[in-house]
């Protein structure tokens, strides 16, 4: 460790940029900031730095900036516990050391960026200025986020807060008073001014509506940034307990040198997940370092004396010469109960290291909670066939092959499927109920139908519309369900598994499950499934495209899609064969089955990614 002469006072933000080599002799070469170490202070604790030539830290007391490189066992204050270990080492490199004003990101990348444009060839300093120009970023999107949450909640407040005045007919006169030609003309001025307020209401109902819409993204947006910063802070936790594995591990390792020359193998150090754990996900990321200098010629890894899987399938296992070094962060796949997982390495002269975790997988008790709505009678549309059905055995696949307790599925049929209905049973009742971790599944079987509307998000010009029992053709605003509506509604909802599996169509043709409505048809979207389908473990699983219609067959009395999706949950979509219905086998069945029946003119469309696995049904 060497004094740089350069004093800090506490609480001061400091950064240090580091560039150039130091060939080990000990062990080979190696960059040296790869291993920088910095203390503050004479009898401060020295910090060390991975994989990195830059670095930041705040200043925990008063004193000057010490640096060093590490090269095996240290004690606390950086200093080499087996000292002669260092002295066949050769080369160093230059520092700069910034102490800034304040630690503000976002003055600080803008400074860095300034400054790597003047020096463009140095790569350190462009990768320096990049984290920071990512910190940055986080930041100002946090801001704009906050800022555009606040905006929204006050213009609603606002449009609340407007009432029109009300409207009498011969306000302040007796009906005396008047003429009859008066009396006539105060009642037409009142209709009008009845018909002015009625469209202004209408107007700031729909605004209303709107900035509901636009308040649920910023939140979602502000709530996705603070995951994010939560990640990035956790990942530099991970990153110490990495470097104070690594270190054990390179102790162990010059205990080996000293007992004969040619024991020499790779180090291992697991950074994450820790040792002893227990997990509930299928899919977990293992995480660290492999390292050997005299270079690593075959790496792996085992979950129960097995070639482990990526989710992809793929083995983890990689043959290569000359590499000295694996940062490595995998995704694998574990197995309800105990889970011995394994990084073995192997060097250039075949000498083998193995480091061992245990960890124990043990499921969510989750619940599963269920709407199913099927409409065949509509008061004021044309009739179906086959929905009332289709939902009558959807239900009955959910109670009587999965198990789900009845008093967790609404079963909503015909006349029960009011538009009050469903939002009292979608947006009140389901969302009391549903925890987080449970699994929420909403099966719709009826029309569907669009109207113009140039205010459309979609860019298509049409609003998309869930057609309830009691719908009025005439004012499907005020009768039906819009999808804005039924974003909200899923946005309410707080559990992070939903999936929302749709036998109907929006396409505005005639037949099948949409109607037309005052000749609303045109070119349709398929944006709307794509809101439907924002945030956090949202699935969207719909009978057909954006302008396909949802056919009903008569020879299969159920619509086409329906039909294909409960004989897949049955055990057809089971490819695997292994006892359990995946979402994914489902959607891959339905895919091919659906096509093959309609001749090509109906296509199943899903939208929207969870994290592992979702199981829609097991084969009895």
């Amino acid at each position: 460790m060497s004094n740089t002469g350069v004093q800090v006072k506490k609480g001061e933000f400091v950064s240090v940029i580091a560039k150039g080599t130091i060939l080990l002799g000990r062990q080979g070469s190696g960059s040296a900031p790869e291993r920088l170490l910095i203390r503050i202070g004479e009898k401060g604790v020295s910090q060390r730095y991975p994989g990195s030539a830059r670095a930041s830290l705040v200043a925990f007391e008063t004193g000057n900036i010490y640096l060093g490189y590490h090269r095996g066992p240290t004690d606390a204050y950086g200093e080499p516990l087996n000292p002669s270990s260092y002295r066949n080492d050769t080369g160093g490199y230059n520092v700069d050391i910034i102490v800034w004003q304040k630690n503000d990101p976002v003055r600080i990348a803008d400074f860095l960026a300034e400054v790597s444009l003047s020096d463009p060839g140095n790569e350190v300093l462009k990768d320096f200025a990049q984290s920071f120009k990512s910190q940055k970023n986080l930041i100002l999107a946090e801001q704009k986020a906050k800022k555009e949450v606040e905006q929204t909640e006050k213009a609603i407040l606002a449009l609340k807060g407007k009432e029109a005045p009300g409207l009498q007919v011969g306000a302040g006169k007796g009906v005396s008073e008047l003429s009859e030609k008066n009396l006539q003309q105060e009642a037409d001025l009142a209709i009008q001014a009845a018909k002015e307020k009625g469209i202004k209401d209408s107007q700031k109902e729909r605004q209303i509506a709107e900035l509901n819409e636009q308040l649920q993204k910023a939140s979602q947006a502000l709530k996705d940034l603070e995951e994010m910063k939560r990640r990035v802070a956790e990942q530099e936790v991970k990153e110490k307990e990495l470097m104070a594995r690594l270190e054990q591990s390179e102790q162990e390792k010059l205990r080996l040198e000293k007992s004969g020359p040619s024991i020499n193998p790779p180090l291992v150090a697991i950074a994450n997940p820790k040792d002893g754990m227990t997990v509930d996900s299928e899919y977990i990321s293992i995480s660290g370092v492999a390292e050997s200098g005299k270079g690593i010629a075959k790496f792996e890894i085992l979950v129960n004396q097995q070639l482990a899987h990526r989710k992809d399938q793929r083995d983890l296992r990689l043959v290569v010469k000359d590499l000295r070094r694996i940062d490595f962060s995998e995704k694998i796949r574990l197995r309800e109960g105990k889970n011995e997982i394994s990084v073995v390495v192997q060097d250039d002269e075949g000498l083998t290291t193995k480091r061992s975790i245990l960890l124990q997988f043990a499921k969510k008790k989750e619940e599963v909670w269920a709407v199913v709505i099927g409409i065949n009678r509509y008061k004021n549309f044309p009739t179906l066939r086959y929905s009332v059905n289709d939902a009558r055995e959807f239900y009955r696949y959910l109670v009587e092959v999965n198990q789900v307790p009845q008093d967790h599925v609404w079963l909503l049929l015909d006349e029960e499927a009011t538009l009050d209905k469903l939002r009292s049973t979608l947006g009140t009742q389901l969302r009391r109920q549903a925890g987080k971790d449970d699994m929420v599944i909403i099966y719709l079987a009826g029309h569907g139908t669009t109207e113009r509307d140039a205010s459309s998000p979609d860019g298509d010009g049409l609003e998309k519309y869930i057609l309830p029992h009691n719908a009025d053709p005439k004012d499907l605003y005020a009768s039906a369900m819009p999808m804005s509506e039924v974003a909200r509604i899923f946005n309410r909802i707080s559990s992070e598994r939903l999936v929302f599996i749709s036998d109907t169509c929006y396409s505005g043709a005639s037949g099948g499950r949409t109607v037309p409505v005052f000749g609303t048809r045109g070119n349709v979207s398929g944006a709307f499934l794509d809101r439907l389908s924002q945030g956090r473990g949202r699935v969207i699983l719909t009978a057909s495209d954006a302008n396909e219609v949802s056919m009903e067959k008569d020879e299969l009395n159920h619509g086409v899609f329906t039909y294909y999706l409960l004989e897949g949950l049955r055990g057809k979509a089971d490819a695997d064969g292994d006892g359990v219905i995946t979402l994914d086998e489902v959607y891959n069945y339905v895919s091919m089955k659906v096509p093959q029946a309609t001749g090509q003119d109906q296509h199943p469309v899903k939208k929207g990614e969870m994290t592992g696995q979702i199981v829609l049904g097991v084969v009895k």
